[in-house]
């Protein structure tokens, strides 16, 4: 069962009533939902003095302290045990479809420098599937043998050749580049490489460069969700903590960044008019 907290501090009042609400106990609530296999334990602390008194709600909230689902602006004290539930793992898989089916689309795609940077070696699968489209692509690979197994099958299985390596140099010639689980090192790239990644990038990096995904969540979780989490979030709860992997397969329908937004379709055709540029030169 997926647990989340919301935290509700009515408005400030006046006179007689400020000082009842100050008399008055906070106040814990309990809902618990049910959809598609998945249940949701909601709940919701009204808090009428403005302070969080988390005693009061532990013994509901038990053994999931450690990975509650809540908004971003909820802070807990360091020596709690409580921690916001938060992973990458659904947005890389978002990131990475999205590259995938814009490669697929792309009319160029086999004239694309394409690019993955990821030190932690989630992706490998997305390599090998991305080879149907464009030729040597470039690894950036952390300390890891993933990838070194995967231009192995690539070379074996299919006679693509794959470069692996930790040189971030690499990345300049790529038009095209995943960073499924985010950026947070300087990456120097072309200015008009598209690069789409997992969250906004913590050091500056060139290029055009996407990291928020909307998606259409299938039907019945939307009735789970509580209000104040994004549906990139509350989905991510789904897909990690309650095992539903077919989310894993979502699609976005676009994708956003500081340079506006795109879709699979314009993300595509940008990406072939740049490519057919290049070619040209």
């Amino acid at each position: 069962m997926l647990t989340a907290l919301s935290v509700n501090v009515p408005e400030r009042a006046e006179g007689l009533k400020r000082l009842r609400n100050r008399l008055r106990r906070d106040r814990v609530d309990v809902q618990v939902s049910r959809a598609r296999g998945v249940s949701l334990r909601h709940i919701t602390y009204t808090s009428y003095s403005g302070e969080v008194r988390l005693d009061r709600a532990d013994r509901l909230i038990g053994a999931q302290r450690s990975q509650l689902l809540c908004s971003e602006k909820l802070v807990f004290p360091m020596s709690s045990g409580y921690r916001r539930f938060y992973s990458r793992s659904f947005s890389a898989r978002l990131c990475a479809n999205m590259a995938l089916e814009t490669l697929r689309l792309c009319p160029s795609a086999a004239r694309l420098r394409c690019g993955i940077y990821d030190p932690k070696g989630v992706a490998s699968d997305y390599l090998l599937q991305s080879l149907a489209y464009c030729v040597n692509p470039v690894v950036i690979e952390g300390d890891n043998e993933i990838y070194s197994l995967a231009r192995e099958r690539a070379l074996t299985e299919l006679g693509a050749p794959v470069t692996v390596t930790r040189n971030l140099s690499e990345l300049e010639r790529c038009g095209f580049v995943l960073a499924p689980t985010g950026i947070d090192v300087p990456l120097k790239l072309s200015p008009d490489a598209v690069v789409l990644t997992s969250g906004e990038p913590s050091t500056p990096v060139s290029g055009e460069v996407y990291y928020k995904y909307s998606f259409r969540m299938p039907n019945g979780f939307d009735a789970l969700k509580p209000d104040e989490l994004s549906e990139e979030y509350f989905c991510s709860a789904l897909y990690t903590l309650g095992a539903q992997y077919e989310l894993g397969s979502i699609v976005p329908l676009n994708c956003c960044g500081k340079y506006g937004s795109q879709t699979v379709n314009s993300l595509s055709e940008l990406l072939d008019n740049r490519a057919k540029k290049a070619y040209n030169r």
